[in-house]
């Protein structure tokens, strides 16, 4: 959605597990894309020729900016942010960690004001200049994923036809799921007391977790050692998008996980008009939930039901909202009064747009009185 009139657009897409494009790169005819994929691990991976067979393509293309989306996802895509293959690097949220770079390499990393501490503050958490989406305004532009008629956008399928049974759960109605299904390593074992704890508050409560392929048993060992009641911990594993959909739905409450908290996930819950309660971390990776509360405009006491500032408040609020039917439904009417917000802001692309010109070398040389009007217009 940037205006094709100001930038140029190339998508570079680092094809790592042979997967096709998302299509929202083949939007508009103007843009360009290439596509780079990963060879052989024993050759191309373990002594890094594909960082120097990537390279090239790329400082060909004679970038002005390069904004990487998650540039700390891979090793590849952070090997590629360490040769500047432009003279403005950027680094973004996709995955929100600093890449530890100097600014040499990388000059800025783009983050979102409501979902971080004070600018000062934050900004000792980057090797990069901090440019912050400012307060009040989304961080991104977002479309509903739920269609209507209880469809998934991501795969077209429908959902409200499934049960808990459909998922191994128990189907007593006054049992109380408490979900989440995040993977386990976005849960610190800081966050196995608070699991634990919401089990011991409420005795009729059970707890749905992802159960991963990889680490299961030693999570499992992890719980059982904090002191779970393991029968009413329920592992289920990764599920289609339409499931997935389903079963926060299902669910009388979503639990946020801790340090690393979800935003696609809240964002998904929030739409179906389901509450998470959230405990916000010091980073940014551990506060989308907060952020999203407030840039909907959820008002003080929904507000003050679902955001904790300590473990036994996490564990307080949990317990509150899944007991108290009455609290949770008022919690949930706000959230579905509140959500709309969410949806087809644009003015989150006017911000990118600001930044991206803020950090342009073309736009720091015509200050520098270094760049002639014709070439200002070329950007």
């Amino acid at each position: 959605r940037l205006d094709r009139n100001v930038f140029d657009v190339t998508y570079v897409y680092l094809d790592e597990k042979d997967t096709p494009p998302a299509d929202f790169i083949f939007q508009h005819d103007a843009d360009h894309y290439i596509r780079l994929r990963k060879g052989d691990e024993s050759t191309d991976v373990r002594n890094s020729t594909f960082v120097r067979r990537f390279a090239s393509p790329v400082m060909d293309l004679e970038l002005d900016m390069i904004l990487y989306l998650d540039m700390t996802m891979s090793t590849q895509s952070r090997r590629l942010g360490m040769q500047r293959l432009a003279p403005v690097q950027l680094n973004t949220h996709g995955h929100p960690t600093t890449s530890g770079h100097t600014r040499s390499i990388v000059q800025y990393f783009v983050s979102w004001a409501e979902a971080e501490l004070g600018e000062e503050e934050a900004q000792t958490h980057y090797t990069e200049e901090l440019l912050l989406i400012p307060n009040g305004t989304i961080h991104q532009y977002y479309t509903p994923r739920v269609l209507p008629g209880d469809r998934s956008r991501l795969d077209g399928m429908p959902f409200s036809h499934y049960t808990r049974a459909d998922f191994g759960l128990p189907t007593d109605e006054s049992i109380r799921l408490y979900l989440n299904m995040q993977k386990p390593f976005k849960l610190h074992p800081e966050y196995d007391a608070l699991i634990c704890g919401i089990s011991k508050k409420d005795k009729d409560g059970h707890a749905i977790l992802h159960k991963s392929d990889q680490g299961h048993s030693v999570f499992v060992h992890r719980l059982r050692r904090a002191g779970c009641d393991l029968k009413r911990i329920h592992f289920v594993p990764m599920q289609p998008h339409h499931r997935l959909l389903r079963l926060y739905q299902l669910s009388t409450l979503i639990l946020d996980s801790y340090p690393a908290g979800g935003c696609t996930t809240t964002r998904e819950v929030l739409e179906l008009k389901k509450a998470v309660v959230t405990l916000p971390a010091r980073l940014l990776g551990g506060r989308w939930t907060l952020g999203l509360y407030n840039i909907i405009g959820l008002d003080e006491k929904a507000k003050e039901a679902v955001i904790a500032s300590t473990p036994q408040e996490f564990i307080d609020k949990a317990v509150a909202l899944g007991t108290n039917e009455l609290l949770r439904k008022r919690v949930e009417q706000s959230i579905a009064n509140s959500v709309p917000n969410l949806f087809h802001r644009k003015e989150s692309v006017r911000a990118w747009e600001k930044i991206l010109l803020q950090a342009s070398p073309v736009t720091i040389c015509e200050k520098d009185g270094k760049v002639g009007s014709n070439e200002q217009d070329e950007l």
